[in-house]
């Protein structure tokens, strides 16, 4: 899998020591800038910042990574989940000496985010989050929703990528749920997704790991992040929540929900965007991170 034609010059790897796993990150920026981390969702890698992550490094040093489970980093059988992910996070920012840092996290990404700032709140300047958190208020409707949905998972995702890996046309079109409208992105986008997804649904390792990550994600809510939800209202980040307004994948009421929940955040809508408006409306992204630079 090689990375985007934007990322590829940046491309670094690093041997974390605690937890033991080697990582693919990619870095510009001057050295001494103010730190932005971008952390990618699930069954998906640093790429999905190629639109933003050099206009982003020409005033920030910016850093994004491929999880451990994803992309170019390890895949080794583990188990995968935020709390490990947040080991990995906090465990990279030691590596490359930074402090502290503005987090920015897609879908899963802002949920390993979200847990950062309020579990280490020094470590965190300010936090985005982009169609993802904690505090889930309705459901998606692909979500496991017992305990009988949750034991049959591994069976159902085994079925669904072997019906995948028979049509790359399919794989494509399982895209379309993420995006307001796929086919209205220029063609060298659809090209380069078209060819990701199929790279990916042959990815085995990279399926397990995405299984691990939601099998634990459905403990991990119930309990241990229904415990950190109530340290929100008392969080000292700056937080902007950000949500693509036909965003089919995790419903907007999650997004004006966790805005409202905290005094000192504010909830940022882009019009005509699915579930990663910073692939779709790049620009519209861009201009709500500038509103995030210039808040005190």
């Amino acid at each position: 899998m090689r990375p985007a034609p934007q990322l590829a010059p940046h491309a670094r790897t690093l041997r974390l020591q605690s937890p033991d796993s080697t990582v693919q990150y990619f870095e510009a920026g001057a050295p001494h800038a103010p730190a932005i981390i971008l952390i990618h969702g699930l069954q998906d890698e640093a790429d999905t910042w190629r639109h933003v992550f050099e206009h982003l490094a020409q005033t920030h040093r910016v850093i994004a990574l491929d999880l451990p489970g994803f992309g170019r980093s390890d895949k080794a059988r583990r188990r995968y989940s935020v709390p490990f992910y947040t080991r990995v996070m906090l465990g990279l920012m030691d590596a490359l000496k930074v402090g502290y840092a503005t987090l920015i996290g897609s879908s899963l990404g802002a949920m390993i985010a979200e847990t950062i700032a309020l579990t280490q709140p020094a470590r965190v300047s300010r936090l985005v989050l982009i169609g993802g958190t904690i505090h889930i208020v309705e459901r998606p409707a692909a979500a496991p929703h017992n305990l009988v949905q949750l034991l049959r998972l591994p069976a159902n995702d085994r079925r669904y990528f072997e019906t995948l890996r028979q049509s790359p046309q399919a794989a494509y079109d399982s895209l379309r749920p993420y995006y307001a409208n796929l086919d209205s992105l220029p063609q060298t986008d659809r090209d380069f997704l078209f060819q990701r997804v199929n790279e990916r649904v042959w990815d085995e390792a990279q399926r397990l790991a995405s299984l691990s990550v939601q099998m634990n994600l459905a403990v991990f809510l119930a309990f241990q992040g229904r415990r950190l939800a109530q340290l929100i209202p008392a969080s000292p980040i700056p937080t902007t929540v950000i949500w693509g307004a036909e965003d089919r994948i995790l419903p907007i009421r999650n997004g004006t929900a966790r805005a409202a929940r905290q005094r000192n955040a504010r909830f940022i809508c882009i019009e005509a965007a699915g579930h990663l408006p910073h692939q779709e409306k790049p620009e519209g992204f861009l201009q709500a991170i500038a509103q995030v630079a210039k808040a005190r």
